[in-house]
């Protein structure tokens, strides 16, 4: 077998962006997918991330450039040449210490790499050099442009305006648009938040507590593997928000040898706080995942983060692992697959992704896996219900149409169940943070099986 040619940082980073225009899935898989393809180094998969995730948050910003530098509409350009004309204009107008020649040449050489003619090499070289002669010019077209440049497609935003005002739908968005700060949740049957952070400090690591939840740190300024911070080997912490942290935390105090279900669970994070919360009164945790990589990941945190415990992990359907569960759980928590809206900043791809029309079926996927949790209760049960999604028909609706189809459940006021630095997150009784410096958007609601 010949051996696999290696390509520049820059050329994996318009491929996965072409792969991305092309197909809709989620931008990290195929990251991953291109650089284990490619082998590369990890400063160049850094500076490739930065440049993908850079471009994804930008993108009308990067487009209202580059077509006052073009005179063809940008849809009758190549998307090998679009998305390369991208990856130049974000290194030589957003990224500091990326000399220009570099910026230019290898944007150019990820088209020799492609196999494109040298008129489209020459192309967009004459277009990224023009942009820095032009560049007074085109920074104060982006400084003093008439309307906000959101950086968010038509659809969502103008939701957003419509639910919560303009001035409110630009701080979202312009908050969207910066790189969030890594959020740890420190794992409290491995070590505690003060010893974390003395560790953090003495490797050289700045860190600070969070503001909402007692177990998180944010490290605004580290940007290298989370596998190299002190404590990652010892299972000491997990990369989580915090509002996804808190999520657990509406059940209260957990029923001592109670069992709780994760019905929705993922790579395993807010598994994990279920067993920290469940640690003392020896509660039982279970958790559902059908998708096989899932699984693994979650079989690798919790040998990382819970070696001395054994979490049973079920990898039908939460529809099929109920028709056969004999099991009726003290709580339950439903992290439901949504639109993700809640979450563009740290992951900018999904509002590129999604459409209007997709909500209706998240909705009805939501419902069906409510009405499933509900059937697997006790009474007196409660059931956490939560997404990442800022759309009502992800989240009040789909209570709603829950609560009127069962009247054996109500829903209850999240506010007692936090933290009280938490409970300005408490919006008409439900947990609804909306994005912000140290929060990603959330909706969590606390529903109690009453007989």
């Amino acid at each position: 077998m010949p051996p696999i040619p290696k390509k520049s940082t820059r050329f994996i980073a318009i491929e996965t962006l072409c792969q991305l225009q092309r197909s809709r899935k989620p931008v990290n898989g195929l990251f991953t997918n291109l650089i284990s393809q490619y082998k590369i180094s990890e400063a160049d998969r850094q500076l490739a991330t930065n440049i993908i995730y850079g471009i994804l948050r930008l993108r009308q910003s990067l487009d209202l450039i580059l077509q006052e530098l073009c005179t063809q509409p940008l849809t009758k350009l190549k998307p090998f040449v679009y998305q390369a004309l991208t990856v130049g204009l974000y290194q030589l107008f957003f990224l500091d210490r990326i000399p220009e020649s570099a910026a230019v040449n290898e944007s150019v050489k990820a088209l020799q790499a492609a196999h494109l003619p040298k008129k489209l090499q020459g192309f967009v070289n004459g277009v990224l050099r023009n942009s820095i002669r032009r560049r007074d010019e085109l920074q104060s077209l982006l400084a003093n442009s008439a309307q906000p440049i959101l950086n968010h497609p038509q659809w969502l935003s103008t939701r957003w305006q419509k639910r919560y005002g303009a001035e409110e739908t630009i701080r979202i968005c312009q908050q969207n648009n910066k790189q969030p700060p890594l959020t740890l949740q420190v794992n409290a049957c491995r070590t505690e938040r003060e010893l974390l952070l003395q560790a953090l400090t003495a490797a050289g690591i700045s860190s600070r507590k969070g503001i909402y939840s007692e177990d998180a740190l944010i490290l605004d300024d580290y940007h290298g593997g989370v596998n190299g911070l002190p404590g990652y080997s010892e299972g000491a912490f997990q990369v989580q928000d915090q509002g996804a942290q808190l999520l657990a935390r509406l059940f209260g105090p957990m029923t001592p040898q109670g069992e709780y279900l994760d019905g929705c669970a993922g790579v395993g994070g807010k598994t994990s706080v279920l067993l920290q919360l469940g640690q003392a009164v020896q509660a039982r945790v279970f958790a559902v995942e059908p998708d096989k990589e899932r699984r693994q990941t979650f079989q690798e945190n919790m040998t990382r983060l819970h070696p001395e415990q054994a979490v049973p992990l079920f990898s039908d359907s939460l529809q099929d692992f109920g028709a056969a569960c004999q099991t009726r759980f003290h709580g339950i928590l439903l992290d439901a697959p949504c639109s993700g809206t809640g979450v563009t900043g740290r992951h900018p791809d999904i509002r590129w992704n999604r459409r209007a029309e997709d909500l209706p079926s998240y909705q009805q996927t939501q419902l069906e896996l409510l009405q499933t949790a509900a059937s697997l209760l006790h009474p007196q049960g409660i059931l956490i219900y939560a997404t990442c999604s800022l759309e009502e028909e992800e989240n009040e609706e789909v209570i709603n149409c829950f609560l009127s189809a069962k009247p054996n459940f109500t829903r209850q006021d999240c506010s007692k169940f936090l933290p009280p630095a938490a409970r300005s997150l408490i919006k008409n009784g439900y947990f609804a943070p909306l994005p912000g410096p140290d929060i990603d958007g959330f909706f969590g609601a606390r529903l109690v099986r009453e007989f």
